[in-house]
C-alpha cells in the first residue's frame, strides 16, 4: 500500500472556558477584516452544469456502509447574460438560480481501502432547476417571479410597480432550498430499489418557503413537476409555507404549514398520512403573517414559533413589492415571538401558547418531550433579521465595499451572530391563548406563559445549518453538528460538533480559504436492537460539500463525527455551489 492519508485540516477541541476568548477573537477578525484574504467567488458565480456522471478521484477511506446518493440543492448561477438588458444580476444568495447536485457513492468489491474497508467510487452529476426562470430572465430583462430579496431596478417608479403587480408569473419557480425523499403521494414502489451504479430509486422532491415544490426525477434530476400544496388538501391554497417540513421518524407522515394571506392571515398545519396517503389539518391559525423557515415536531406535538419577521398589510406587501424581504416590518425589539404547540394525535388543535422576547431564526435543531411532558425545542437564533442582509451578494462577494461596511458596522454585525438555545416549554403552563379559529389574537402576548431558556451557547461555538442523526429525531439529543463563522469568511469557516451536555466543542477547520457547506450525518448501519434501542448518537460520518476557494475547486469531505477528525475526500476539477440543504439516501 501507499503512503498514509494525511489530512489537510486541524481538528480542535475547545471548552466552555473558551468562549469568551473565541468570541473576542471573532469581533477582532471582524475589525481586521479578515474575509479579504478568503476567497468565495467560485462558490457563487461561474458555475456549471455537469449532468455526468462524473467519477472522482477519492483520497483516503470513505467507508463502503456511507454508499448512497447525497443529494445537495441551493442557489447556483447568480447572474443572467445576454438578456434584453444586458447581464442581470441577482440580489441575494437565497434568490440564486436553483441548482441541485447528486455525488453517488459505491462500494466497490476490489482493491481495500484503509483499515481493511472496501473502497468506495464517487460519481458526481448536477442539473439546474429553473431553466424556465433563466429563461424569462433573458428574455425580459428582469426578475418576474415573487422572489426572497431581489431588488427592484431603482428606474421603476410608482407606475412601474403599480403594473409590475400584474405582470408576475406565479407559473416560473425557482424552488431551491431542501431534499426531500419519499414524501407521501409521492413514493413510486414499481421503481427498482437500486439502479445499476447504487443509486436507490426513490422520490426526491425540493422545497422553498412557498406553497409549491418541485418534483424531479431522482437520477437525472430533471424536474418533472412543481406541485402547489393543494395536491395534499384543497383547503392548503396560501402561497408560503415552510421549507424545512418534518417526516415523522416513526410512521413517514409529512407534517409542514401553509399559509394563507389576506385580510385575516390564516396559518393551516398540516398532516400527510404515509399509510393512507390522508392529509389532516391539524390546526387553523389566524395571526400576523410572518417568515417561518423551520418549525419543531414532537411524537405528540407540532410547535410553530413566530419569529419577528412579520409581514406587512397582513402579507399584502409581499405582491406590491415582489419579494418577502421588502414586505417585512421593521424589526421591534418590543415584539414578541408567539409559540403554538399544536396536538398531533387526538384532533385538540392548539393545546398551548406561549410568547417569548423578539428574536429570529432560520433552523431549528429538534425537539422531544421529557419524562414530565414538558417540550424541549432547540433551535439556532439570532437577537434580530441583520443576518439576512449578510447574505447579499455583494457582501458575501465583498463587492463595492459592502462587506466591509456590513461587518465593520460594531452595533449591528455584533448582532449578525447566533447563539443555540434550549427552549423548556412546561406541561403545567399549558394556557390557550385568546385569539379564536384556533388560537393566535394579535393581542394578550402579556398574559401568556414564557418559554424557559435552559441552554445558551453563543457564537462562534454555535453556529447555523443545524444537523443531528437523524435516528435522533423527536429524540432527547446530546450532540449537535454545525457550521460555525469566527468571521474568517464572510460566510461559514468550521464545522463543529457541539456536545449539549459539557458544552465541548470539536471543531474541523481546513486550510484558509476552504468554505464547508452544511455537513449531513449518515449514521453506521446497525442491527436492530430487542428492545428498540437506538445506536450510539456520534456513531456514523459527516458529509460536506467544500469549496477551495482558491484553487476554484470543491471536494466531499468525510469526518468522523464522533472525534470530528477527516476520513478522506472525492475531489472535484471545478467549483460545485455554496448551496443550502442536502439528504442522504443510502443504497440500500
Amino acid at each position: 500500500m501507499g503512503s498514509p492519508y494525511v489530512s489537510q485540516g486541524t481538528t480542535t477541541r475547545l471548552t466552555p472556558a473558551d468562549e469568551a476568548a473565541s468570541s473576542e477573537a471573532a469581533y477582532k477578525n471582524m475589525e481586521r477584516q479578515a474575509f479579504h484574504e478568503w476567497p468565495n467567488e467560485a462558490g457563487f458565480d461561474g458555475l456549471t452544469e455537469h449532468r455526468g456522471p462524473i467519477e472522482l478521484k477519492v483520497s483516503g477511506n470513505i467507508p463502503a456502509w456511507a454508499a448512497g446518493s447525497l443529494y445537495r440543492t441551493g442557489p447556483g448561477q447568480c447572474k443572467v447574460e445576454d438578456t434584453k438588458s444586458g447581464t442581470f444580476y441577482t440580489s441575494h444568495w437565497f434568490d440564486g438560480l436553483a441548482h441541485t447536485h447528486r455525488f453517488d457513492i459505491v462500494a466497490g468489491d476490489s482493491s481495500p481501502g484503509a483499515a481493511g474497508e472496501p473502497a468506495v467510487r464517487v460519481y458526481y452529476s448536477s442539473r439546474r432547476q429553473s431553466d424556465k426562470v433563466a429563461a424569462d430572465i433573458k428574455a425580459s430583462g428582469t426578475f418576474r417571479s415573487i422572489s426572497f430579496a431581489q431588488r427592484t431596478d431603482p428606474c421603476v417608479g410608482l407606475f412601474g410597480k403599480f403594473m409590475s403587480v400584474f405582470n408576475r408569473r406565479p407559473t416560473l419557480h425557482n424552488v431551491g432550498v431542501t431534499v426531500n425523499v419519499d414524501l407521501p403521494l409521492f413514493k413510486r414502489p414499481t421503481q427498482p430499489v437500486v439502479d445499476a451504479q447504487g443509486h436507490r430509486a426513490a422520490s426526491i422532491v425540493i422545497g422553498t418557503d412557498a406553497g409549491v415544490m418541485c418534483e424531479m426525477d431522482p437520477k437525472t434530476m430533471e424536474p418533472v413537476d412543481f406541485p402547489k400544496h393543494s395536491k395534499f388538501h384543497p383547503d392548503l391554497k396560501g402561497p408560503l409555507g415552510g421549507a424545512h417540513g418534518k417526516i415523522d421518524p416513526e410512521t413517514g407522515d409529512y407534517i409542514n404549514y401553509n399559509l394563507e394571506l389576506g385580510k385575516q392571515p390564516v396559518y393551516r398545519v398540516f398532516q400527510v398520512s404515509a399509510a393512507t396517503g390522508k392529509t389532516d389539518i391539524l390546526a387553523t391559525i389566524q395571526y400576523k403573517a410572518a417568515f417561518i423557515h423551520s418549525f419543531f415536531m414532537t411524537p405528540n406535538y407540532v410547535v410553530l414559533c413566530v419569529p419577528v419577521a412579520h409581514y406587512q398589510w397582513k402579507g399584502g406587501k409581499v405582491v406590491w413589492e415582489g419579494n418577502l424581504h421588502d414586505s417585512f416590518k421593521p424589526f421591534d425589539p418590543a415584539e414578541t415571538c408567539r409559540w403554538f404547540v399544536v396536538d398531533r394525535r387526538h384532533g385538540k388543535g392548539v393545546v398551548a401558547e406561549f410568547a417569548s422576547p423578539a428574536r429570529f431564526f432560520f433552523h431549528t435543531v429538534n425537539a422531544f418531550e421529557d419524562d414530565d411532558g414538558d417540550i424541549l425545542c432547540e433551535v439556532s437564533d439570532y437577537p434580530n433579521r441583520y443576518i439576512v442582509d449578510g447574505f447579499y451578494y455583494d457582501v458575501l462577494l465583498d463587492r463595492n465595499g459592502k462587506a466591509t461596511e456590513f461587518w465593520t458596522d460594531s452595533q449591528l454585525a455584533h448582532k449578525s451572530f447566533s447563539r443555540l438555545t434550549r427552549y423548556r416549554l412546561r406541561k403545567k403552563d399549558f394556557v390557550k391563548g385568546s385569539g379564536g379559529g384556533g388560537g393566535g389574537g394579535d393581542g394578550g402576548d402579556a398574559k401568556l406563559p414564557a418559554p424557559e431558556i435552559v441552554m445558551e451557547v453563543p457564537s462562534p461555538h454555535s453556529g447555523d445549518m443545524p444537523v443531528i442523526n437523524p435516528h435522533y429525531r423527536c429524540r432527547k439529543h446530546r450532540y449537535g453538528y454545525f457550521l460555525v463563522s469566527r468571521a474568517l469568511s464572510t460566510l461559514f469557516d468550521a464545522i463543529a460538533k457541539i456536545d449539549t451536555e459539557t458544552r465541548e466543542l470539536l471543531q474541523w477547520e481546513g486550510p484558509r480559504g476552504h468554505t464547508p457547506g452544511e455537513a449531513i450525518f449518515v449514521p453506521r448501519p446497525t442491527a436492530a436492537t430487542a428492545d428498540g434501542a437506538v445506536p450510539d448518537e456520534d456513531d456514523g460520518v459527516l458529509l460536506s460539500v467544500v469549496l477551495d476557494g482558491a484553487n476554484r475547486t470543491s471536494y466531499l469531505l468525510c469526518l468522523d463525527a464522533r472525534t470530528m477528525t477527516e476520513l478522506g475526500r472525492a475531489e472535484c476539477e471545478f467549483a460545485v455551489a455554496l448551496g443550502l440543504h442536502g439528504r442522504h439516501v443510502a443504497a440500500s
